[in-house]
């Protein structure tokens, strides 16, 4: 397999203007949005949170005003700081202003307010679709700590080095046409590298996106309602409405979009729609009209608002820690560099 590889590699450092009252890393970053993200505690230093967005590496600290980074990005991109202060700003959202949006559902419903004490300041990242559509159909049945070794695998084996940090080789997440040319192959080494049924699905679904479009179907996708949208994204193999919920939500900018887990279901019976507190499963019609319930109390942002309020009402935050099996790596005599 031929591999492209950064070179001379060269560090942007640049810093971002954000309230650390408007942006918890932590819940943010490793909160099950994306999953290339990690913590590093170093004794004496900040907290650094190092991850993968937009085929760039990222380190990030945070201090009470502002959100400094570290980046390493393609060198034959040639891009300045500027272009990365843009960057960081789209993928955390940081032109919605949280605290503002949060006064307002305060005001529109009791709940908000009886959390205030308690609300975090969680933030809906802006990622690619491509990326968020594959992680999420890891995610089914999965933990945080499997799905991400399965991400890791799949930009070890598809995509492109960018360079050695802490001791470990980074990769980005691999480009549609790297997939593509590997279809003949590809269902088959996920299988070996102990995907599951996933495999099939994630073939399945990069032949589909590739069918479709591609990118240019990705920004098809945004400028469609919300509704049309998620129709067209569960036309993918294995994709139904809640990942879908997350991949409008996400990634294609659709933040009415409500993806109802068994978390928000239950915030819903006892808060939301006391009627519901004799249901025991979430059929369709039941994830309509809670979603549908969400949106009609909070208008355009209700995802937004399903995110702060899951957040918010868990007890502690934590990353799953049970043990999984650990992903083999690609077999050394199919990697050619």
């Amino acid at each position: 397999m031929i591999r492209i590889q950064f070179r001379k590699m060269h560090a942007i450092k640049g810093k971002v203007a954000i309230d650390e009252n408007q942006l918890n890393l932590d819940l943010t970053l490793l909160g099950g949005q994306s999953f290339r993200w990690e913590k590093l505690e170093v004794a004496g230093s900040d907290a650094i949170w190092k991850g993968v967005a937009y085929n760039s590496y990222w380190e990030l600290t945070q201090d009470s005003k502002n959100v400094y980074y570290t980046v390493y990005g393609d060198p034959q991109q040639k891009q300045d700081v500027d272009f990365y202060d843009k960057l960081l700003n789209r993928y955390l959202r940081l032109d919605f202003n949280l605290n503002e949006n949060v006064k307002k559902w305060r005001k529109l419903h009791p709940h908000f307010e009886e959390l205030s004490t308690k609300l975090k300041a969680v933030r809906v990242l802006d990622q690619e679709p491509l990326e968020n559509i594959l992680s999420f159909i890891c995610s089914q049945n999965n933990n945080i700590k499997r799905i991400s070794s399965m991400i890791e695998w799949l930009c070890y084996r598809y995509g492109n080095k960018i360079g050695n940090f802490h001791a470990k080789d980074v990769y980005t997440f691999p480009s549609l046409e790297s997939l593509v040319k590997h279809q003949g192959e590809l269902e088959a080494e996920l299988r070996t590298a102990k995907f599951g049924y996933r495999a099939k699905f994630i073939a399945q679904s990069v032949a589909k996106i590739h069918e479709f479009g591609g990118t240019k179907w990705f920004e098809h996708l945004r400028k469609l309602s919300y509704t049309e949208a998620r129709n067209e994204l569960v036309k993918l193999t294995g994709i139904g409405f809640k990942v879908a919920d997350c991949i409008c939500l996400m990634s294609l900018n659709h933040l009415e979009s409500v993806p109802i887990d068994t978390h928000i279901f239950k915030i819903a019976q006892s808060v939301y729609m006391p009627q519901l507190k004799t249901v025991k499963a979430v059929t369709p019609k039941i994830y309509e009209e809670i979603a549908d319930n969400f949106r009609s109390i909070y208008g355009p942002y209700a995802g937004w608002t399903q995110a702060v309020l899951f957040c918010s009402e868990l007890q502690q935050f934590h990353t799953p820690t049970e043990d999984v099996n650990t992903l083999s790596k690609p077999n050394a005599k199919k990697k050619r560099k």
